[in-house]
């Protein structure tokens, strides 16, 4: 099939530095902070955290297609490939984030609340970062077109931050906000849809 077969060298084609850059520093920083003693339950929740947004931001430079313009003949229309990337690197970062969670949850004292809720909070940046940069791409090719992603992943944080929206595990509102975030998801993947589709 044209799809399996375009799979090999869209793998090549992406640009993985910023996720393997963004992946190995949030698994440094989960080794490293306070080493040889237990991790506390909220700097484990702020590395995780802080893990999600680098890696939504990195995402988004994947979908950057420079060779576009002649990709394009291929007969593998373009929101197959543009697909194929999201997924691809949603794939790559979620492995990263989750190996990160992992050791941070090897790390947090016996008895501390959950910190599974995160996970929700990370995939949204994914998402974010990814829809973010989806636009852009439809119009500059160029390696910059992923910062678009960056960019709305860290205005995303600053506003949800102030609005209350990145509550602690023993919060009350804790489930509360994880349900909206949840809710909130297929906005990004309408964005992608709709960024994704053919130019032609």
């Amino acid at each position: 099939m044209p799809v399996i077969a375009l799979l090999r060298p869209l793998a090549r084609a992406i640009d993985w530095l910023p996720v393997a850059v963004a992946a190995a520093l949030t698994l440094l920083l989960a080794v490293v902070v306070s080493p040889g003693a237990d991790l506390e339950a909220g700097h484990g929740l702020l590395l995780l955290r802080m893990a999600g947004v680098l890696l939504g931001a990195a995402a988004a430079f994947a979908l950057v297609d420079g060779m576009e313009v002649s990709t394009g003949a291929v007969p593998v229309p373009r929101w197959v490939r543009q697909w194929a990337r999201t997924i691809m690197a949603g794939t790559a970062v979620g492995v990263a984030w989750a190996a990160t969670y992992a050791v941070v949850a090897l790390r947090v004292p016996p008895g501390s609340p959950s910190l599974a809720g995160a996970a929700v909070e990370a995939a949204l940046c994914v998402l974010v970062g990814l829809a973010g940069a989806a636009p852009a791409v439809r119009r500059n090719h160029a390696r910059p077109a992923g910062l678009a992603g960056a960019v709305v992943v860290l205005v995303l944080y600053v506003v949800t931050q102030r609005a209350g929206a990145w509550p602690v595990p023993t919060s009350a509102e804790w489930d509360t906000v994880h349900a909206w975030w949840l809710a909130t998801m297929p906005l990004p993947l309408l964005v992608l849809a709709v960024a994704h589709r053919d130019v032609r």
